[in-house]
């Protein structure tokens, strides 16, 4: 029944996969068809009224023009620049890419003009093509695009006229997903937070209770109270840390050197080698509190904890150019070691979903995480831009 379940469910997304793809292709498909109805139709040849050669050629420029813009507009410059708010880049690449396209109509121009039928025997002197020429691109050159307001109002006219509508409707559409995925966002993070609050008990009877085993052990069993000073820092980060929008750097390592002190009291020396190397300086940067720690932790849950041989743990960090480079590597339990309870395997992975999401919100197009796993190994690589 369960491999019947699965087939289908394979098969029901193998279908969505491929109908996506063929709306996606439909939809090009009529974006090229309708552009060159409108410059045809529309747009160029009703105001050429010249020769095939010229017609066609220019109906084609037009196609061409509004195809690159649009696809490079909505596929790189507005989720690069416009969405993240980047304005000053997004108006210079705007101004080049409205030169560079009046160059290509410039040179088609000049290139085109002697085929023109004005320059037959006996042939029409007022068309388009001269009228343009000479009233407009011969006297403004090169940069007439930036020199004259008459020359930038008719090549906007001419090759932006058409593509600004179907970027205005891109930039439409993908602002409301934006919002819709950021209040998706928002509403998952308020439920991770009140399922946080929920699961606090008070937080003073915890400590004191500490602070009372901190000060019986300390003459006492010194490893023992390092334990509890530990678990202690530990516990008091996780809740009043979490509390904050951004905490420094070095209080998050210090809790993740915390931590794994903590798993090298569990776990025998021999058996486990546990690591942390941190390189560069974290002072003067800041982090969204607790985001590093379920790599971590899941390193111990998949890896150490289910192996009965020799594991490892190796956690590095490295600051470089205000970035974050975070690296968790464990060993893998062999197949034929015991596997996680089923409640483990239930909710396995649950951390690292909640916190993508988080990186999702808080480092949005500011973070690559990348995740490579054998048969032995597990290695997880993030980096963040720090602020």
């Amino acid at each position: 029944m369960n491999e019947l379940l699965m087939v289908k469910g394979k098969y029901i997304e193998h279908y969505i996969s491929n109908n996506k793809r063929y709306h996606q292709f439909a939809s090009h498909f009529l974006l090229i068809v309708l552009t060159w109805v409108i410059s045809k139709y529309f747009a160029v040849g009703p105001y050429l009224n010249d020769n095939q050669l010229i017609n066609n050629y220019f109906c084609l420029l037009v196609l061409l023009q509004t195809l690159f813009i649009y696809y490079f507009f909505s596929l790189f410059v507005f989720p690069k620049f416009l969405y993240p708010g980047k304005i000053i880049p997004f108006i210079l690449i705007l101004a080049a890419s409205f030169l560079v396209l009046y160059w290509s109509n410039y040179l088609s121009i000049n290139v085109l003009l002697p085929y023109s039928d004005a320059f037959k025997p006996n042939g029409p002197k007022d068309l388009w093509l001269v009228k343009i020429h000479t009233l407009l691109i011969e006297k403004a050159g090169w940069l007439g695009c930036f020199t004259s307001s008459r020359v930038a109002f008719w090549h906007f006219g001419f090759s932006f006229e058409i593509v600004t509508v179907y970027l205005a409707i891109k930039a439409f559409r993908d602002i409301l997903a934006i919002q819709k995925k950021n209040l998706t966002l928002e509403r998952d993070n308020l439920s991770l937070e009140l399922n946080f609050l929920k699961s606090q008990i008070n937080p003073h009877f915890l400590f004191n209770t500490l602070n009372s085993i901190y000060t019986r052990t300390v003459d006492v069993d010194e490893q023992a109270s390092d334990i509890v000073l530990k678990l202690s820092d530990l516990m008091r980060y996780s809740l009043y840390g979490a509390n904050e929008e951004k905490v420094p750097l070095e209080d998050e390592m210090a809790y993740i050197q915390n931590y794994l002190d903590l798993e090298k009291y569990r776990h025998s020396q021999n058996l486990v080698d546990i690591s942390f190397a941190m390189d560069g300086t974290v002072t003067g940067y800041k982090i969204a509190p607790l985001l590093l720690i379920s790599f971590v932790e899941n390193a111990f849950k998949h890896g150490v904890n289910l192996s009965r041989k020799e594991s490892f743990v190796h956690v590095s960090a490295v600051i470089e150019d205000s970035k974050l480079y975070f690296t968790v590597q464990n060993s893998l339990p062999d197949s034929n070691e015991s596997a996680s309870p089923k409640s483990d395997s239930k909710n396995a992975g649950i951390g690292l979903v909640n916190t993508r999401k988080r990186l999702e919100m808080i480092y949005p197009d500011r973070h690559e995480i990348n995740i490579v796993q054998t048969e032995r190994e597990y290695e997880v690589m993030l980096s963040i831009e720090l602020t």
